[in-house]
């Protein structure tokens, strides 16, 4: 183990003190500076270089000859490391027994007193990128640091960071220690167990120490400067450590144990910069970053443009050091050619609009927006750093590696204008955020169109060109852009504002007769009907674009038409044999465009519908495809992949594949806290799927507060009338119901009907949804009537909006059957159980619901007067299929299993 601070002090020999005047070797001390764990530290003079130095005599004694030899290595290691981030050794030596360093004499202040001052996060990562660009360089070197820590970093006067006391570094990055490091005796850890705030104790170093410091010294590696880093920059970000100790005892429990502080909720620290601390914090090393350079680039991410123009800087000065064959006006030229990427995207996305969208997101007061602002402020760097790269690399192909012709370049800058033009729309709508646009704001910049595209130099060159009439042609542009801007509000979920600006793109290119134009008007001008509910209209210019797409080969268009229909026709026209003819077309296209995400995006929609129509292995099949692209192509951590496993999730809940259910729902939903922030209306969905499928697994508790906690979220963020307020209280009044809490059940359901009947209208499926909920409790609580008439209503609704055969209206038609047998009328349950029964067996859905409806028809067969000798064969054999459907969803369904198990026992066949 490295030696502690105040530890075994009193074993070493104490150095004598230089004076003033005095010379080692060239240098003539000027004055004492400071002293610290491992020496003293004198400004002195060069009078060779005539400079100011820092001078600084190690401690006498450790380690013995052996010491002192491995001291004069390092030091001579250091001295050969040459870094803007690392204090520079200029010379070694010994004294006596004691081995001094020259250094580069920085002025400044250390990082501990830079800190004494407010920062905003963003000043710390840049400083701290600094710093860890030093470690790396040692790393790269084979040098280890081993005593990373704020006063062992220096904040210099000309703002250049460097780190500083490399006085327990070891020679190793990994793999074999020296020798004296294994012979070294390990510390007595009680011995250590001293107050950490008592005079002359342990202080600084083992706060800043790995686990593994604590345990196997000899197995240090790169990983626990790392460690250490993390924790100056948690300090450096929270005004505190990660871990407590008021003992060494109890700091190296927390420590080797993970115990950390949370982070404070008063510091504004985005979640990104949080994730890249705590992953350098973890107990197991090889859990830690790959590697310091591994985090700094992460971090670096975080401070562009500033840390992209250092790098320019450093690059130059890099090239012209290293001489190859360029004169210095020659490189600068060469990097000014294609280093203004960056410039051009102010009036996009620079440091006003970022200001601008910070205060609009926060301004909405939203219990999410500070958590929206920090997920969207980091993906609008990434997507700008994104951009940046692309137009860079195309303008060096042509121009400095002459790898592409002008001719191409051109296609690709063509291409990044346009990405250039969905940044600044999107960033626009955020610059005037209200509650709908902070709501989708995540989901808006993640959606903005990929780089990829502009790599692909056939498919540019496919693209239809612009007309070749100048004036027609600045024209078309124009509209272009009210369209790309149509799309941006759609994003922000500003469908009435976005269809304005697509029904006025339509008017207005008609007389310009560029058919391309119109075929994207026309598909932003549909898609934006279907958002708003006005589907017909949406599926008549979605045909015409279709049409016109495929005439002009517009691959892309044509794919989005189709999948757009397939969902319209399909979902919320419920014309499932029309959304069926459009589904291979969709599919086909979606690979052709040859962009893996846009297929995920139209088996994900045709997934949808399979569901609708009650095909569910059909509809796992598509989402499992989806899935498996998403997560292929995307971060694991991607909104997309959230909506596959949610999908899939939903499904398994439906087939009655419970435990399945909950662990993709689980996935889920920590996809979307993780992306979207706890508090967002879109984990209340997955709070609400996962509530649902708690219900299913008889765990009432954790289903109500799961769907409590949904319900808080929608009420706060969307209001108390909102509808997804009343899907909250629906979901708590079905498990209400279930724990035989009916008046509890019927206030709920009652409520969300309200809401539903104000919000949606008296016919909407969501309307019939809760009336047979209120059905079942009527019934339950024996007020026939007031059931019968419920539950009529649903099935009405339901055959007027889904049709008479659609897998809803079995509900209430099941609902009709057993309130008849109540009512010992078995031979009225016959029709509405026998239509029930056909749409099941018809369609796939959940064992449990089929089970219900057949063993409900097997209670009326036998019971029906008219019952003769086929009828209660079959409803035996109904009953029988009942049983073993609720065998095999374990304890969920054992109520209804032995239920089903006593009726059979006590109605034998003759």
């Amino acid at each position: 183990m490295a030696p502690l601070d105040g530890v075994g002090d009193e074993r070493r020999e104490r150095p004598r003190a230089l004076v003033i005047g005095e010379l080692i070797g060239r240098y003539v001390v000027l004055s004492k500076l400071g002293a610290g764990g491992m020496g003293v530290v004198y400004a002195a003079y060069d009078p060779e270089l005539d400079r100011k130095v820092a001078l600084k005599l190690l401690l006498p004694g450790v380690g013995g000859e052996k010491g002192k030899s491995r001291l004069l290595r390092e030091a001579q290691a250091l001295g050969k490391l040459a870094h803007p981030n690392v204090v520079g050794i200029y010379d070694v030596g010994t004294l006596g027994e004691q081995v001094w360093l020259a250094m580069e004499f920085v002025r400044g202040q250390t990082l501990g007193a830079w800190l004494e001052m407010p920062r905003s996060w963003r000043e710390v990562v840049e400083v701290l990128v600094g710093a860890g660009e030093g470690l790396c360089a040692a790393h790269a070197a084979g040098l280890l640091h081993r005593d990373f820590k704020p006063d062992n970093v220096m904040v210099g006067d000309d703002g250049r960071v460097r780190v500083m006391d490399f006085g327990l570094a070891r020679t190793r990055v990994g793999g074999e220690s020296t020798e004296d490091e294994r012979s070294r005796p390990q510390p007595n850890v009680e011995a250590l167990a001293l107050a950490l705030t008592q005079q002359g104790s342990l202080v600084g170093t083992p706060s800043y120490m790995a686990p593994e410091q604590f345990s196997n010294a000899s197995m240090t590696a790169a990983a626990a400067d790392q460690f250490s880093f993390c924790v100056t920059l948690w300090q450096a970000l929270y005004g505190e450590r990660p871990f407590e100790g008021d003992s060494l005892m109890v700091l190296i429990a927390n420590v080797v144990s993970g115990r950390r502080r949370a982070a404070p909720k008063k510091r504004k620290v985005p979640s990104r910069l949080l994730r890249a601390c705590e992953r350098g914090l973890a107990v197991e090393p090889q859990q830690r970053w790959p590697s310091m350079e591994a985090l700094v680039a992460e971090l670096r991410r975080l401070v562009v443009p500033r840390g992209r123009r250092r790098a320019v800087a450093l690059l130059t000065v890099g090239l012209v050091t290293v001489g190859a064959g360029l004169t210095t006006t020659r490189t600068l030229d060469w990097l000014e050619r294609c280093t203004g990427a960056r410039k051009q995207l102010e009036g996009a996305w620079d440091e006003t609009r970022r200001e601008e969208v910070e205060a609009a997101i926060l301004g909405t007061r939203l219990s999410y927006a500070p958590g929206t602002w920090e997920r969207v402020e980091a993906r609008l760097d990434e997507y700008a750093d994104a951009w940046t790269n692309e137009h860079t690399n195309a303008c060096e192909a042509t121009r400095s590696r002459n790898e592409q012709t002008e001719e191409e370049m051109s296609l690709r800058m063509g291409c990044l204008h346009e990405r250039w033009q969905h940044l600044r729309a999107t960033v626009n709508e955020l610059r005037q955020a209200d509650a709908p646009v902070v709501e989708n704001a995540v989901r808006a910049v993640t959606s903005l169109p990929g780089m990829e595209r502009c790599r692909d130099l056939k498919a540019l060159r496919a693209e239809v060109p612009p007309p070749e009439d100048p004036a027609v042609a600045l024209q078309v542009e124009a509209l272009e852009v009210r369209l790309v801007e149509a799309k941006a509000k759609q994003e922000a979920g500003k469908y009435e504002e976005g269809l304005w600006q697509a029904d006025e793109v339509v008017e207005k290119g008609a007389a310009l007769e560029h058919e391309p134009l119109m075929v994207r008007a026309w598909l932003r001008q549909g898609i934006l009907r279907a958002k708003k509910g006005e589907y017909e209209g949406a599926v008549e210019v979605l045909r015409r674009a279709y049409g016109s797409a495929v005439v002009h080969i517009m691959t892309a268009e044509a794919a989005d038409a189709a999948g757009s229909l397939v969902y319209v026709l399909g979902v919320n026209l419920a014309q499932h044999e029309e959304a069926e003819g459009w589904v291979e077309h969709a599919e086909a296209l979606a690979q052709a465009v040859g962009t893996d995400v846009a297929l995920a995006i139209h088996l994900s929609r045709m997934g949808s519908v399979a569901k609708l129509q009650g095909q569910y292995d059909r509809a796992r099949d598509f989402h499992e495809r989806a899935l498996a692209i998403r997560e292929k192509a995307l971060p694991p951590d991607d909104l997309q992949v959230a909506v596959s496993l949610g999908s899939l999730g939903s499904l398994s809940r439906r087939q009655g594949h419970y435990e399945d259910a909950r662990d993709l729902q689980e996935r889920a939903l920590a996809i979307k806290e993780e992306v979207l922030g706890p508090d967002h209306p879109q984990v209340a969905t997955s709070l609400n799927n996962l509530g649902n499928v708690m219900e299913m697994l008889n765990e009432y508790d954790r289903a109500r507060d799961l769907h409590e906690r949904a319900r808080a979220i929608y009420e706060s963020a969307l209001g108390p009338d909102h509808p997804e307020v009343a899907t909250s209280l629906d979901n708590l009044g079905d498990v209400a119901r279930s724990q035989g809490q009916l008046e509890r059940a019927r206030d709920l359901y009652e409520r969300a009907l309200a809401i539903r009947e104000k919000t949606l209208g008296p016919d909407h499926p969501k309307v019939a949804s809760v009336c047979t909920e209120l059905g079942i409790v009527a019934q339950e609580q024996g007020e026939h009537e007031r059931a019968r008439d419920s539950y009529e209503r649903a099935e009405a609704i339901y055959e007027k909006t889904l049709g008479p055969d659609h897998p809803y209206v079995a509900y209430p038609l099941t609902g009709l059957g057993t309130l008849r047998l109540d009512l010992a009328e078995p031979a009225d349950a016959l029709a509405p159980l026998e239509r029930a029964l056909a749409i099941r067996t018809t369609h796939e859905v959940d064992r449990a619901l089929l089970a219900e409806t057949q063993f409900a028809l097997a209670r009326a067969l036998w019971s029906s007067p008219a019952a003769q000798g086929p009828d209660r064969p079959r409803a035996r054999g109904l009953a029988e299929q009942a049983r073993d459907a609720y065998a095999t969803l374990g304890e969920a369904k054992k109520t209804e299993l032995d239920e089903v198990q006593a009726w059979l026992a006590e109605h034998p066949l003759p």
